[in-house]
């Protein structure tokens, strides 16, 4: 072979090469701009909405019981967790001082009935003084006009009978003076029996003693304020949790509606309760507003002790075998449409998004669904292709949304979530693990969608929690919100991603059932590539 034929085969051979690699890097690049989609199917399921709060487990009626009087502790009968009756003697003061000043009061009443009767014997003979006066006066009278008496024995008389009649007037306001006293001294003699009686404590009521504060020999002193000697409650058979609702839930929460409480001692038991109350009197902490809902429990298993804290939750709302989406269902909008140059970034492993689950930042000034009543977006797979459709959710339990109203029907399927790239390779898959992709939860990914602050109870959860990618909760449905919507995969996309399926897979295979979930790879005709579907999601029935 001759220098001029090595060279021809070198050039042919270098040619060949070069159009490999070519067609090796467009076929790369076509593959990472194909988007694969995952449904999952309508159907029917009971939704139960529900409110959740901690609150503070307290008995119905707790009463501290003080003293109304100082002294020393003489005796003490009860202890902590003792059940006592009403009327029962839980301890008792010193009582010298205080019967001391009962005697003193006593002798006080005493002299002042004393003073009394003398008064009423006084206002008698003052009467008969002055009926003595007027008497004398009216025999002299007659008399001195005969001449037979001087005129001025008469006005002797006459100055004794007025006398008399002024000291008869002044005897009976002796009178009611001395009764007054006796009245007064009366009074301290009550005050000074009961001030006696309040050295001996009682319970005002049937109950159990929660705490005492108070030991024998201990001074008592309610000069300035009232001590508390026992902290007493009704029973623990009827208890009540202290809730605070926010303010986004507070319209939901109705008086009489059930609920169910947990606590951390016993985890595996709920308790049933009944919301008894909610108070109209908001409580701000850091400008955030929370109303006192107080949820009733009857609890005859003794299980529950005050002070504990209780997990609550209140069912605000209730639908039997209602039409239902996945939550990510709602969260979940196409992503956009990949240039040129991310394709081409892709092929060499420098494009952001290829292989991973995606999703769009809703576009400024759209409203975020969520509310119950709210008109939301859902994708549907049809043939291959991403379909929006409008309609209306209602409640919600966390997973799943009721679908109020809308053109659904049971068994549609309903996309959740998509990706780019070749499925074959674990990078390029919703993993139900965390493995392959990451997770479209973190920020990078935008998949929280909704922003953070309250929202209404049974809605769609935002950026609180339900806005979670897919893979961490049944599989592959990660997602942004519903309300905004971004264009479709192009054509191009769609078809550069079946020729490549095709090479190696065969040809698109249709679903044969609409039940389990379903990866489209974009192309006419719908269905997922044999033996392709990601991680986490189901493979159609008869693949």
């Amino acid at each position: 072979m001759n220098k001029r034929s090595k060279t021809i085969i070198a050039s042919i051979v270098v040619a060949a090469v070069i159009a490999g690699a070519w067609l090796a890097l467009r076929q790369h690049a076509s593959n990472g701009a194909s988007v694969h989609y995952v449904a999952r199917p309508v159907g029917y399921a009971d939704i139960s909405a529900t409110v959740s709060e901690t609150g503070t487990v307290n008995p119905v009626t707790v009463v501290d019981i003080g003293s109304e009087v100082s002294g020393t502790i003489l005796t003490l009968s009860v202890d902590y967790n003792s059940l006592v009756r009403k009327g029962q003697v839980l301890t008792t003061l010193d009582p010298t001082t205080f019967q001391a000043a009962v005697d003193s009061a006593q002798a006080n009443l005493s002299l002042a009935e004393a003073n009394l009767e003398s008064a009423k014997v006084n206002v008698g003979k003052m009467k008969d003084l002055l009926d003595l006066a007027n008497l004398t006066l009216s025999q002299d009278e007659p008399l001195a006009k005969q001449g037979l008496i001087q005129e001025s024995q008469i006005q002797s008389e006459r100055t004794a009978s007025l006398t008399a009649g002024q000291d008869y007037l002044a005897s009976q306001s002796a009178v009611k003076v001395a009764e007054a006293q006796v009245l007064v001294a009366r009074g301290q003699l009550d005050q000074a029996k009961f001030n006696l009686s309040q050295t001996i404590i009682a319970s005002p009521f049937a109950g159990i003693i929660m705490a005492r504060n108070i030991s024998i020999g201990q001074t008592v002193a309610s000069s300035l304020q009232t001590p508390t000697l026992f902290t007493l409650a009704t029973n623990l058979t009827d208890m009540q949790v202290d809730t605070s609702v926010d303010e986004a839930d507070v319209g939901s929460v109705k008086t009489g509606e059930a609920a169910e409480l947990t606590v951390t001692a016993f985890p595996n038991h709920p308790f049933a309760g009944t919301v008894n109350q909610v108070r109209v009197n908001p409580t701000t902490v850091q400008n955030v507003v929370t109303y006192d809902a107080v949820v009733s429990v009857h609890d005859t298993s003794g299980m529950l002790l005050p002070g504990m804290t209780a997990q609550v939750n209140i069912e605000v709302g209730k639908r039997v075998h209602v039409l239902a989406v996945p939550i990510a269902a709602v969260l979940y909008r196409p992503l956009a449409a990949v240039n040129p140059a991310q394709s081409q970034a892709s092929a060499f492993g420098g494009g952001f998004g290829a292989g991973v689950v995606q999703s769009g930042a809703p576009p400024a000034g759209q409203a975020v669904a969520g509310a119950p009543g709210s008109q939301v977006t859902l994708w549907l797979l049809r043939a291959g292709r991403p379909f929006p459709m409008q309609v209306v959710i209602g409640l919600s339990d966390g997973k799943n949304i009721e679908v109020s109203s809308g053109d659904l029907t049971e068994g549609d399927q309903v996309i959740v979530a998509q990706y780019r790239g070749g499925a074959r390779s674990g990078a390029g898959r919703p993993s139900a693990n965390g493995g392959g992709a990451p997770s479209p939860a973190t920020p990078s990914s935008g998949a929280s969608g909704a922003p953070n602050g309250p929202r209404q109870p049974g809605a769609a959860p935002g950026a609180a929690g339900a806005a979670q990618s897919g893979s961490a909760r049944d599989g592959a449905n990660p997602g942004g919100p519903a309300a905004a919507q971004s264009p479709a995969p192009s054509s191009t996309d769609r078809a550069a991603g079946a020729d490549a399926h095709k090479k190696r897979t065969g040809p698109w295979k249709k679903p044969s059932d609409a039940a389990s979930g379903t990866e489209s790879g974009g192309a006419p005709g719908g269905g997922a590539p044999t033996g392709d579907a990601p991680t986490g999601a189901k493979a159609p029935a008869g693949q």
